[in-house]
Parts: structure tokens; sequence; C-alpha cells
């Protein structure tokens, strides 16, 4: 048997730490292959994590409700001699990587010499802050037999400590009356207030709007929508469509599939869709759908609703989350005239669908334009003005307003 270290894996785009809510297992327990074993919380979703590996749960480093950051050791995992460890999937830096190998060694052997004995919390502290096996050379033992106890290796680190800036509270001093209530934000909800601040800071925000008469879509939807259920066995919305259209221009205008990583503009191959779904207790999660581009019709109804169903069952998967190039978010199914959404790094763009309402819409009859009730939607699109301009704005939402007025 040997023992290894389960670290916390990358749960999403611009996510570098997430919450544990909840152990399904303890220390002791056993646990198979694709087992569920704990619940992980971030700003996007509550996730079941799978355990790669089969083995005993030997220790658990983090306690529910403490913060990790993605790639640290949240438990100790007893394992059979001929397991094969596979590397975990964190983005890290080139510079790190001997630094988190001698880690994964330390935790492995627990030992520097054969004879010191490495405690848990010395081994924990050692991995999460990348110490390789010199640096506990350095660190001075005040424990019996040579052996490295916790103030020690604190102490070690706290003489390369740099301040850390404070967080100045914006806090006001309200007037706030005994029959108020007063309710703090649940923690995921805290964490997604600071992903959008820090998204709406950084990205230029500029929104573009563009009336469509999507008259011709409702009635090719109604004429359609029972003959493709029977075929299909699948239930066709004006959401459906939209998206498709949706994807036939991103692949004529492709910078609006792309991301914004500081100075570098990176411009995908793949679209993956995300699209913004309501969960039933009132927060919002955004999955995406990988590759739509190579997708028909039909393929992308399927794989929307199994991930949104999937969504709001909370049985997503983290990769589920992870690499969305561009999102589409429907406000109007609650009534909305249209909206603004904020825009999530590294995405270029988001766009909001307004509510399918009946207008005064222009219609040719005869050679000539008259009046009449249609049924009319409002597109709005948020995007980066460091990448984008109002002109190629402009022609995105014109190519997709054709579109969607010319089905059928």
């Amino acid at each position: 048997m040997k023992e290894i270290q389960i670290l916390l894996p990358k749960m999403g785009e611009s996510v570098m730490e997430a919450t544990i809510t909840d152990w399904l297992k303890q220390p002791g327990d056993k646990i198979a292959k694709d087992e569920l074993f704990v619940t992980i919380g971030t700003d996007k979703v509550d996730s079941d994590l799978p355990s790669e590996y089969e083995g005993i749960l030997k220790e658990i480093l983090v306690g529910e409700g403490e913060e990790v950051k993605v790639g640290h050791p949240i438990a100790i995992l007893e394992v059979s001699a001929d397991t094969v460890v596979h590397a975990e999937k964190v983005e890290i830096k080139s510079t790190e990587i001997n630094s988190i190998n001698s880690s994964v060694e330390l935790l492995e052997t627990k030992s520097l010499d054969g004879k010191s004995f490495l405690s848990p919390v010395v081994r924990r502290i050692a991995a999460e802050n990348r110490l390789e096996v010199e640096d506990l050379k350095k660190i001075t033992p005040t424990g019996e037999n040579g052996r490295i106890r916790k103030v020690d290796i604190l102490k070690f680190l706290k003489k390369d400590e740099k301040p850390i800036p404070q967080k100045v509270s914006t806090k006001l001093n309200l007037n706030i009356q005994p029959e108020d209530t007063v309710e703090t934000l649940p923690r995921i909800r805290q964490i997604a207030a600071e992903h959008l601040q820090t998204s709406y800071q950084i990205i230029p925000h500029v929104t573009t709007f563009s009336e469509v008469n999507v008259t011709n879509l409702v009635n090719y939807r109604e004429k359609i929508k029972d003959e493709f259920q029977q075929e299909n066995g699948l239930k066709l919305t004006y959401t459906h469509f939209i998206m498709k259209a949706v994807i036939d221009t991103l692949v004529e205008f492709p910078k609006f599939n792309s991301w914004m990583n500081e100075d570098e503009l990176i411009l995908k191959k793949d679209i993956n869709l995300g699209f913004a779904t309501a969960l039933p207790d009132g927060n919002l999660i955004v999955p995406n759908v990988k590759k739509v581009n190579e997708m028909s019709l039909k393929e992308i109804i399927e794989s929307v609703n199994l991930v949104g169903n999937n969504a709001k069952s909370n049985k997503l998967k983290s990769a589920d989350i992870q690499d969305t190039t561009f999102t589409v978010s429907n406000t109007g199914i609650f009534g909305s005239l249209m909206g603004t959404p904020i825009i999530s790094r590294p995405q270029v763009a988001v766009l909001a669908l307004g509510e399918i309402r009946s207008g005064a819409g222009v219609v040719v009859v005869d050679g000539k334009e008259e009046l009449a009730v249609c049924k009319m939607m409002m597109l709005s699109l948020s995007y980066d003005h460091r990448v984008i301009d109002g002109a190629l704005a402009s022609q995105f939402l014109s190519t997709l307003k054709k579109r969607l007025e010319n089905l059928i």
C-alpha cells in the first residue's frame, strides 16, 4: 500500500479557489473508483467529485467550510502499491513544476532521510507552500529526535512572508431598524460577486442593440414542432433556433469566439457555447456545450437539454463549466425586454435575448411597406471594446438579425 495526495481539480476558467461544502466520506472509509467522496462549491456550481482511484480515505486535509486553492491537496488516500497515479490537470507555471513534484514525493515518503518522520500537518503545509526537500532540510527542528514541528515550518515560512494588502471595507453605516431583516450573502454568491466585479472593472464593456422581427421563426416553429417531437422525441424551442443562428454567425465572425488574456487574443477554433440557466434556488449557472459548430440542430437540442437538466439537478461535472468561448443569456423567458449581462473573463462577448412579444413591425406587401402586428424581439450584444469596435458588433448583429428574420 502507498499514500497519495488528492488535489483540488480545476473547476472552470477564472476559478482559483473553492470551498469544501461536504465530505461524503470520512477517514477510514473505503472509496471505489468513480465514487463521489466530496462536494466542492465555487461561484459557478456545487459539484460532487468522483474519485480517480480505489482506496481508503486516510486523512482529510481541508475541513468543511474551508477554502482551498486549485491544485492544493485536500485529502490523503491509501491505495494499492501498483496504482498508477495520474498527473493532476492543474494550470501551473513551468517554474513551479519541480516544486510540486518534490511536494508529491514528500507526501509519499513522509520523511527527509528515512528517519525523521514528517507529520501530516507538516507535509500539508509543505505541499501547500510548494516547499522542496532541500527547503525542509534548512529548517531547524525543535521536535523530539530531530522532528520538524508545525511551529518550525511556520517560522521558516514567516521569514520570507510579504505583507498581505488589506481589503478596504466599503461597508456603509446604514440606519437598520429592529424590524428589518439582515441576511448575509451565501459564500457562493460572495465569490460570484467578486468574479463579476473583477470582470467589469477590467473589461471596457460596450453594448449594441438590435430589434428583430421573428414572426417567421415563430410561425415555422409552430408549424413543425409537433412533427419534430414525434420524430425525434425532442421539444423544439425558439432558443434552440436562435442558438443555431448564433453558432453560424460566430463561424462567420470568429473574433467574437475568442479569449482575451491580458495582451493576448486567442481565437478559438471550437465554439463552446455557454447558456445561462436558472436554478430552483434562484441562483444562476452558465454551463456550456462543447464543439457546437460541429453539431446539427438535433444534436444541439439534445446536448443543451442534457446539460441544462444536469445543471438543474446539481449533476454538472466541472468540465461542463470550463472553457466557454461565447455565452447566450435568455433574459426574455422571465419577461425582460432586454438585458446587458456582464462578460465573463476570458470571453470577449455575451448575447442577451429579450422577450418575444407582439408589436408593430414593417412587412412588404405587393412591393410596398406596411405596418402589421408582428412578433418582435430585442437582441443586446455586450462586448470587450479592447477587441471589438462598434462597427464589427453592428455587423455581427445585422448578420444574426437576417438569419433569424429569413428563417423560412
